[in-house]
């Protein structure tokens, strides 16, 4: 599988210096991966969606999962995923995501009004099924969709330790449990589409 890594942002722009700040704290689960993916999908939404704002949005996808890297590694794959029981670590992600991110942001002297947005968003992002707004959305939106890529398959399936085939059968039934807007929920069926693609090709 071909990483893809990095933000496609400015250089020297605010997003990528949060970025920057970010890349300490996600160095784990994959997360490289998985901010890199769903920051394009969040910059395809706003594109669709201009009357949202990407600078709470593009902050809160980057540093939405920084709190994992406080999460022993032998206890994340217990608190997401399709078996996650752990419902306290998954919790305790979020609360230290806020923790990070604060500092981050606050540290490259954000606006303050924002980070309060951006903070909301980063703490339930998981746990709350409901989003708090249009930016909640697209971030939600954006953070679930890069599981229907190529990339996202070919890592979930075999850490999860499922069948790719039946891994992909059951992101579709996903679909419309997971995203909020019908923006998002093409993307995810054409991804999947890509990715059970890619699959079907290498089994010629």
């Amino acid at each position: 599988m071909e990483k893809n890594l990095g933000i496609k942002a400015e250089p020297d722009s605010v997003y990528d210096a949060i970025y920057r700040k970010a890349v300490p704290y996600l160095d784990t689960r994959h997360n490289d991966v998985h901010i890199s993916l769903s920051f394009e999908f969040a910059r395809r939404l706003l594109d669709l969606y201009p009357e949202a704002d990407e600078k709470i949005v593009f902050p809160a996808v980057i540093l939405h999962d920084v709190g994992w890297k406080m999460v022993p590694e032998e206890r994340q794959l217990k608190a997401f995923g399709p078996g996650a029981k752990d419902k306290k670590t998954q919790r305790f992600h979020e609360t230290e995501g806020v923790r990070i991110a604060e500092k981050i942001l606050t540290g490259l002297n954000y606006d303050r009004e924002k980070i309060y947005e951006i903070l909301a968003i980063i703490d339930g992002h998981d746990t709350r099924k409901e989003a708090l707004s249009l930016n909640d959305q697209l971030v939600k939106d954006a953070d679930k969709l890069w599981r229907f890529t190529p990339a996202g398959v070919d890592i979930d399936h075999a850490r999860f330790g499922i069948q790719r085939d039946s891994y992909t059968k059951w992101l579709d039934t996903m679909i419309d449990d997971w995203l909020f807007t019908p923006e998002a929920n093409k993307m995810a069926h054409a991804a999947l589409a890509e990715a059970k693609r890619i699959s079907g090709a290498e089994k010629i």
